[in-house]
């Protein structure tokens, strides 16, 4: 059997990598990984080429055999979570969406590879989704299958991302296992990261522009962080936008929505925040698939008549800019929006990490008691 210094993990639901990312910094060995999307996988692989990368339907993979065939006899860690669409509290809310039973498939690896310690994301509106009952569902599973749980809806700008995200978090541990606690959160309302804080090196854009070299040096630590010694800029470009398009984006002030339009430009249904720009000052809004396209959501640069750039995206949801991602514009921006913030992986992991050194101090001090015994002993 192998045998790492590192605690290893298994990523389920894996996306682009986010996730991974941060348990990586936290100190994880990522041994495995599934997601069903090609593109994703690819993102994944080019990022992780030390993880084994299983791109097929959750549904089709033997966990037991993948254990057998990675040539470990236990896995420390299972973490992830099924894709959003169905349990959203923006999209579809449909019982009957397949994708509402991914959860069980998780559960099913959960029980082939019994990891010593689990978590298990999804949107802020899980926990009440269909009355509470998936959730509900979810933690008896999990305390049957033998683990305490332990949950809570977590945002991501208190932990130090220019982004306003929450996520349902549950972590469990194996019953006979030291606890893992949730982490507390690192930064208060007034020293938030802003957005501005995120995007301030990047080059200014015009429609159907690209820039392949930064503006300036980091401005600040989270700057410092994601370029980490990063000499080209990749991925920020814009979208080639009409006249019309142009003229509406020259019109929103800082801050502003469609409603700050003349009515002739204004369409005869919208939402709220079609065309709306974005506060410099204060961390994003939640980043979605769409954060190119100006009428969809708030995703208008603060200052320049453009939408956010992949790159500017992928910074606001803490992508290292050394992050390579595969596929069309339109594939890498879903990517990215549907990811996990790599800081979520990182905090959370730390915590395990934590109940993990408890667990390998009790054996070493198991183990030198029981020397001990045997010196006395013989002596």
């Amino acid at each position: 059997m192998k045998i790492l210094s590192k605690p290893t993990a298994i990523e389920l639901f894996s996306g682009a990598g986010g996730l991974s990312i941060g348990l990586e910094i936290a100190g994880f060995n990522v041994v495995l990984a599934n997601e069903i999307e090609k593109n994703f996988a690819e993102t994944f692989k080019l990022n992780h080429p030390n993880t084994k990368m299983i791109c097929d339907d959750i549904c089709n993979i033997d966990f037991a055999q993948e254990m057998q065939i990675l040539d470990f006899s236990e896995i420390d860690l299972i973490s992830g979570g099924p894709p959003c669409q169905g349990f959203s509290t923006v999209g579809s809310k449909n019982a009957k969406d397949p994708r509402n039973n991914l959860f069980y498939e998780y559960l099913r690896a959960v029980n082939e590879i019994r990891p010593k310690y689990i978590i298990f994301e999804n949107v802020s509106g899980f926990k009440s989704m269909y009355n509470g009952n998936a959730f509900k569902t979810l933690v008896t599973e999990f305390d049957l299958l033998g683990y305490f749980t332990r949950s809570s809806i977590l945002e991501a700008s208190n932990f130090g991302l220019p982004q306003l995200r929450k996520r349902t978090i549950i972590v469990g541990w194996k019953k006979e296992l030291p606890k893992a606690e949730l982490p507390d959160y690192q930064w208060d309302n007034f020293f938030k990261l802003s957005l501005i804080d995120a995007i301030s090196d990047l080059p200014e854009l015009k429609a159907n522009d690209k820039k392949c070299e930064y503006k300036c040096e980091p401005q600040n630590e989270y700057q410092k962080k994601l370029r980490n010694g990063q000499e080209e800029l990749t991925e920020h470009n814009s979208s080639d936008y009409g006249e019309k398009m142009l003229e509406i984006l020259s019109l929103i002030p800082t801050g502003g929505t469609i409603n700050d339009l003349p009515e002739r430009l204004r369409p005869k249904k919208y939402f709220a925040n079609t065309y709306a720009r974005l506060f410099p000052d204060k961390p994003a809004p939640t980043i979605t698939r769409n954060f190119g396209t100006p009428s969809s959501s708030r995703c208008v640069h603060p200052f320049q008549n453009r939408a956010l750039s992949t790159r500017e995206g992928a910074r606001l949801q803490g992508f290292p800019d050394s992050y390579k991602f595969f596929g069309s514009k339109t594939s890498k921006n879903l990517q990215i929006g549907n990811a996990v913030p790599p800081i979520f992986g990182e905090v959370i992991a730390k915590e395990i990490i934590k109940s993990i050194n408890q667990i390998e101090t009790f054996k070493k001090t198991l183990h030198a008691d029981m020397f001990i015994e045997e010196h006395e002993v013989f002596n």
